[in-house]
C-alpha cells in the first residue's frame, strides 16, 4: 500500500522548525558574497539567476523492504546528490554553498530541534544547520523511494533559504508581523518555495533517481486531495509549486515571494 507512506512522509508535510528567539546573525547569514538586504533579498535573490539546473547522474542503490540500513544510505545518497546540485547553482552566482548536517533517525519522537509527528517526519532546523529525519516503521516496512527523495530535497530547499538570507528576512517579515493572517501567508511562502526547490531537483534527477512519471502522479495527485494544511497552504498550491519547479528545471521558477496570495493561500 503506497498511501500511508505519502501521508507520513511526503516532502509537502515535511517542513521547518523553529524554537525559541530567531537564529543568530551568524547562523542566517548568506553564502560567500553578498546578497540584497530586506524584502530584495526575498524577490531579488542571486539564487534565482543561477539558470536552469542540469542534468545529475544521480543513482542511488534502492533501499530494501525492512531495512533501516539501506533507508538510512539511500537518504544519505540522495542529499549528496543535492549536494552537487545546490553547489552548481550557487557558484553559478559566485556564491559558495555549504552542505547542511543530515541526521536520520530510527528512535525517539523529538530532535534537538523540535518534536516529531505523524504528519512531520522530517525537519530543518536553520540555527544548527541540520536536516532532522525520522523513519517510522511503516517507511521501514514498505519504502517509497520518490517520496523519500522529495522529502530530503524539500528539507534541502529549507537549507537553501537559510544559505541565501531569505530565511532571515522571512524570520524578522514574521516577528514584526501582528496578523495570524500575514503570518500564515509567509509560512505558505517560505514552505511552497522549499516544494518549488524540491521539483527542481526530481526535474535534475529524474532520468537516474530515477523519477518514475507514474509514481510521480500517484504524489501529485495524492497531495491535491489530502495535503492541505494552514503551514503549507492547499494542497493545489502544493502541487502547482513542485511542478513548477520540476517543468522549469530553474529556482528562478520559485519566487514564491513575488506570487499573488492566491497561489499560496
Amino acid at each position: 500500500m503506497r498511501i500511508p507512506l505519502i501521508a507520513v512522509a511526503a516532502g509537502v508535510v515535511a517542513g521547518i522548525v523553529l524554537t525559541g528567539a530567531a537564529p543568530s546573525s551568524a547562523t542566517i547569514g548568506t553564502a560567500a558574497g553578498s546578497a540584497p538586504s530586506g524584502s530584495a533579498t526575498l524577490t531579488q535573490n542571486e539564487i534565482y539567476r543561477s539558470s536552469s539546473a542540469q542534468k545529475i547522474a544521480c543513482s542511488p542503490t534502492q533501499p530494501r523492504k525492512g531495512s533501516a540500513a539501506s533507508i538510512k544510505q539511500y537518504l544519505r545518497l540522495v542529499a549528496r546528490c543535492n549536494d552537487v546540485l545546490w553547489t552548481r547553482q550557487f557558484t553559478a552566482v559566485g556564491w559558495r554553498f555549504s552542505p547542511p548536517r543530515v541526521v536520520v533517525m530510527t528512535t525517539g519522537t523529538k530532535s534537538p530541534c523540535g518534536r516529531f509527528t505523524r504528519w512531520s517526519p522530517a525537519h530543518y532546523c536553520p540555527a544548527s544547520r541540520t536536516i532532522y529525519f525520522r523513519l517510522l516503521q511503516s517507511q521501514i516496512k514498505d519504502p517509497f523511494p520518490l517520496v523519500l527523495a522529495k522529502t530530503m530535497a524539500h528539507e534541502y530547499g529549507h537549507h537553501v533559504q537559510q544559505q541565501t538570507g531569505i530565511f532571515g528576512t522571512y524570520w524578522s517579515d514574521y516577528s514584526r508581523s501582528r496578523s495570524r493572517t500575514a503570518r500564515n501567508l509567509l509560512n505558505h511562502r517560505l514552505e511552497l518555495q522549499a516544494e518549488c526547490f524540491s521539483g527542481v531537483f526530481l526535474r535534475a534527477t529524474e532520468d537516474h533517481l530515477p523519477v518514475v512519471p507514474r509514481e510521480y502522479d500517484y504524489i501529485v495527485d495524492w497531495t491535491v486531495k489530502n495535503a492541505s494544511d494552514a503551514v503549507h497552504g492547499t494542497g493545489r498550491n502544493q502541487v502547482w509549486w513542485l511542478e513548477r519547479g520540476f517543468n522549469s528545471t530553474s529556482p528562478a521558477a520559485c519566487n514564491t515571494w513575488a506570487a499573488p496570495n492566491a497561489r499560496v493561500a
